[in-house]
């Protein structure tokens, strides 16, 4: 009944205005057409029917126009249903929560995901707060970024929301709604918020992340088989021929000296043969660790078949050092193996070929050092050849050397001289270095120089150093005790020392034993050292500085080390190198590097401290460098504790 009375009511009135107009129109023409034919005076009726059949017209109007802006009101709502209808559709089927909230975080429209999601019944959803639907814990995560939006900002964030198999990464993006007729600082009314669950592209991507790594190490894998023993771990033959090849060309173009030493065991078969090829497999084991911690960081290992291994010498100062090395390796395979129930005892026999004497082809020198090794085993087995008979004779020499070092340690023929520090500036007595001393009975007095390299390579080097480093601080004590102080004492250790990782345990012990001040130890090491500190190294030299012991680096100016290495390793010194020193002021060259050191010392707070100086010249260029502190024969050569002392109480330069 509505729908037919909604457009009989406007036609009804416009049919009563019609008629009104047409009545109206009637009385004024008979009232007009009177007046003209002179029957009656002018009608004062007239000017009613004139208004009532104006306002009949305008009513009419008024109806139609009223009809036609109703029609178009309800073909644009209807229109506006239709919309919101195919919206909320599609709102509703899109597998994402679509959602509106006011600036009180509530819900004023939702579509039906949420439903499927959280099991919130469309119908309550409207008025809940955020903090209802996601629960405290994922509210409290998106709170800042909500308080983000309701300032005016588009934020889009990442949240994990659920529990088990329910579990959602959900991308999230929040527009804030604004006043109309606002800019972008108007107030913000509400947001928009829609929610993407991406918790399937999050697996695909964490699949494909796994994989690629899985790729990474399968390829890692593959490129270590293809280079590498499976049995040892050691590189392969193919390994060692491209090292030995890169070798082989430095040492050409340097003008260097390089040894490739070959290894055979000697009673490897009958070990396989009576006790089984699994007791051989762990003696291959055990003897490839034993030749890994017996080799110094820069040679090179590998296995290159059965029992037979090659070590790469590279960059060695003499072919002896070859023989020194081929001698320790030999005293370590010597010793017996425990392998399960079973003791085992295997030699072992090598053949050394050495670059540029042999040959600069890697195959020409792994033959001749094959062919070396087979002598060797000749001669007895359980020793070691050169390829070269001049060197078999020098190696010989160095190895006799070696056993009367071993013998000279135990009748303690080594001891220590001291050289005293000045500072130039005041002409005082500031310190002596520890330099070490061999009384050979056969050459007299030798220099650490003729010695120290071959017990480097025995393994020698480390109990000679600690021995010195006690000894020193034993000396500084009396020092003191005899009223000498304040006073330095500088101990040199090398990198063999450093890499044996003892030596703040042999710092901590020696000035425990001597009861010297931790602050008048001074350990320096060579500058070659710090270029490149690796951890363990790293390690070894803080401990020093953690017993209250000085660090100094020596022959600073050639590694070209780091200033801020040094600093990092709380060094306090650096001592200017010899060789340098040897050159000023004369060469403009070195005088100018010397110079810059000084002043790049000096300004980073290192003490600056020169050594081999001789000459009268080289004193005062220092002095004007800023070089306070000097050594040298022109002060003072090394020579005994009792010698020094005398210098030591006047404590005053020449």
């Amino acid at each position: 009944m509505k729908y037919l009375t909604r457009p009989l009511a406007p036609l009804l009135v416009a049919l009563g205005a019609a008629i009104l107009i047409l009545t109206a129109g009637a009385e004024i023409v008979t009232e007009v057409r009177a007046w003209f034919a002179g029957v009656a005076t002018w009608p004062r009726e007239l000017m009613l029917h004139v208004l009532i059949a104006g306002a009949a017209l305008l009513l009419a109007s008024a109806v139609i126009m009223t009809r036609r802006s109703a029609q178009r009101t309800e073909e644009a709502e209807a229109a506006l249903r239709e919309s919101e209808e195919r919206l909320r559709l599609i709102a509703n089927n899109v597998p994402a929560l679509i959602s509106y909230v006011d600036r009180e975080q509530r819900y004023r429209f939702s579509n039906r995901t949420y439903d499927d999601w959280f099991g919130i019944a469309h119908e309550r959803m409207h008025g809940r707060t955020i903090a209802e639907i996601f629960g405290d814990e994922a509210y409290g995560r998106m709170r800042p970024d909500i308080e983000r939006v309701l300032a005016g900002a588009t934020v889009q964030f990442e949240l994990a929301h659920g529990e088990g198999g329910r579990r959602r990464a959900l991308q999230v993006s929040c527009v804030p709604h604004l006043a109309a007729g606002t800019n972008e600082d108007g107030e913000v009314l509400g947001f928009y918020m829609l929610a993407n669950d991406v918790t399937q592209l999050k697996r695909a991507q964490e699949d494909l992340r796994y994989a690629a790594i899985q790729l990474q190490h399968d390829a890692r894998r593959l490129e270590f088989l293809a280079h590498h023993d499976t049995l040892t771990g050691l590189p392969n033959r193919a390994m060692f021929s491209e090292r030995a090849r890169e070798a082989v060309a430095h040492a050409r173009r340097h003008h260097k000296t390089a040894a490739l030493l070959f290894i055979d065991l000697d009673n490897f078969k009958t070990v396989n043969d009576t006790l089984g090829h699994d007791v051989g497999d762990a003696l291959l084991k055990i003897i490839s660790s034993r030749l890994r911690a017996s080799v110094r960081g820069d040679d090179f290992i590998a296995r290159i078949g059965g029992d037979e291994f090659c070590v790469l010498l590279q960059e060695i100062a003499d072919p002896r050092e070859a023989a020194a090395v081929a001698q320790k390796l030999l005293q370590e395979l010597g010793k017996s193996y425990r392998i399960g129930e079973h003791q085992v005892v295997s030699g072992a026999s090598v053949g050394i070929a050495c670059v540029p004497q042999d040959g600069e082809d890697v195959a020409t020198l792994l033959r001749l050092a094959d062919l070396a090794m087979y002598r060797a085993k000749d001669l007895g087995r359980n020793g070691y050849q050169f390829f070269s008979a001049m060197l078999n004779e020098d190696a010989a020499a160095a190895a006799a050397l070696v056993d009367e070092l071993r013998k000279g340690i135990e009748r303690s023929e080594l001891f220590l001289v001291y050289q005293p520090r000045f500072d130039i500036a005041t002409r005082q007595v500031v310190g002596a270095e520890a330099l070490l001393r061999w009384r050979h009975p056969k050459y007299g007095v030798l220099a650490p120089e003729s010695f120290l390299p071959l017990a480097d390579d025995t393994g020698l080097l480390v109990p000679i150093g600690a021995w010195a480093l006690r000894e020193a601080c034993v000396q500084g004590r009396r020092w003191i005790d005899e009223g000498i102080s304040p006073l330095s004492i500088v101990v040199n250790v090398t990198s063999r020392q450093l890499r044996d990782g003892r030596l703040g345990e042999q710092v901590r012990a020696a000035l425990e034993a001597s009861r010297l001040p931790a602050e008048s130890l001074v350990i320096e090491v060579p500058e070659t050292v710090v270029r490149h500190v690796s951890e363990a190294l790293e390690s070894s030299l803080i401990a020093v500085t953690n017993q209250g012991a000085r660090l100094g680096v020596d022959d600073f100016g050639t590694g070209y080390a780091a200033l801020p290495t040094l600093q990092r390793l709380r060094a306090s010194a650096v001592c200017i190198d010899r060789k340098l020193i040897a050159g000023i002021p004369q060469e403009k060259e070195r005088a100018g590097l010397a110079r810059a050191l000084i002043a790049l010392a000096r300004g980073m707070n290192f003490d600056v401290v020169a050594k081999g100086v001789e000459t009268q010249a080289q004193r005062e260029f220092l002095a004007e460098a800023g070089c306070r502190v000097c050594q040298g024969d022109l002060f003072g050569p090394p020579n005994t504790p009792d010698a020094v002392a005398s210098m030591l109480r006047a404590r005053r330069a020449a």
